[in-house]
């Protein structure tokens, strides 16, 4: 059997608050039978939970606090298979609010407690990528010094940087310099999604670079070939878009790793993040034999 995929990021609370459009239009009070949502997310989790709903062994290394926000993280890590060892005791638990209106758009507030500065144990993360296929490393500040045991161990990173602004943005540097495999949202570039990539590919060591474009699909750079676009396929409708550049993310990982076909994992990643997007909230209803049907219909 392969050896797992290590997952290092956030697990949080997280509340979903539906809103009729952005901007907000201010009211005292709004009451909203039946659709606030109260749930264990955050990048880690999201990705750890769909590589598994998928099929891929996975272990996820998180710093979860035992405050009342912890002791829903963990009953949702417990259910989903992935508490264990990697989980470590934190003194608080992070949490986020997630805005999304009718169309699923959405805005994310967040609240890291004292991640962006806690450590995690390094001969703790070294014992759970020794003989990993993969780990993969947020871009949460506990994970930073992660990256160099990864390499140190020889396994391969995938990373992403999310709403990065560019090869040059600062904080991401450590990110961008150690992927094998990268990925980011064009949200926030400060260049167009394929000069971003082109340059990316020829500056760092990956040789994977996958650019998210929200409704429009992705855009997918391998080093020595032409980038392409993939569509973007929302089989069930769009009903809330958050964490569905995890599940691309996620789903990608899976099916790369499964075949080794970046082509063939980016045409089933546009579906995994298709039906991210068709269910409210990050813990997507998929399986492997979900997709292969949707990808055998007529599109």
């Amino acid at each position: 059997m392969a050896g797992p995929v290590v997952v290092a990021g956030v697990a949080n609370v997280q509340q979903t608050v539906p809103v009729d459009d952005f901007p907000l239009h201010y009211a005292p009070v709004r009451y909203l039978p039946h659709r606030l949502r109260l749930e264990a997310g955050g990048v880690g989790l999201n990705v750890a939970r769909v590589l598994r709903a998928l099929g891929s062994p996975v272990v996820l290394a998180a710093l979860v606090g035992a405050d009342p926000a912890g002791v829903l993280v963990r009953a949702e890590l417990e259910r989903a298979g992935l508490g264990g060892a990697g989980v470590v005791a934190a003194a608080s638990t992070p949490t986020s609010v997630v805005l999304v209106d009718p169309r699923g758009a959405r805005q994310v507030h967040t609240d890291l407690k004292d991640l962006s500065d806690a450590g995690y144990p390094r001969a703790l993360f070294a014992e759970l990528v020794a003989g990993a296929q993969l780990a993969v490393v947020s871009t949460v500040g506990f994970a930073r010094p992660l990256l160099n045991v990864a390499k140190a161990a020889g396994v391969p990173i995938a990373v992403d940087v999310q709403t990065v602004t560019g090869v040059d943005d600062s904080y991401c540097g450590p990110w961008l310099r150690a992927a094998d495999v990268l990925f980011c949202s064009a949200e926030r570039l400060d260049t167009d999604p394929a000069v971003f990539a082109r340059t990316a590919l020829e500056r760092f060591r990956a040789r994977i670079v996958v650019v998210g474009l929200g409704a429009d699909g992705a855009l997918l750079a391998v080093r020595g070939r032409p980038a392409r676009f993939v569509r973007a396929v929302a089989p069930h409708g769009v009903v809330d878009t958050t964490g569905a550049g995890d599940a691309l993310f996620a789903g990608f990982l899976h099916y790369w790793l499964g075949g080794g076909d970046p082509d063939d994992a980016m045409e089933h990643a546009v579906l995994v993040a298709g039906c991210a997007v068709g269910t409210a909230g990050t813990s997507p209803h998929i399986d492997e034999a979900h997709i292969a049907d949707l990808l055998a219909r007529p599109r």
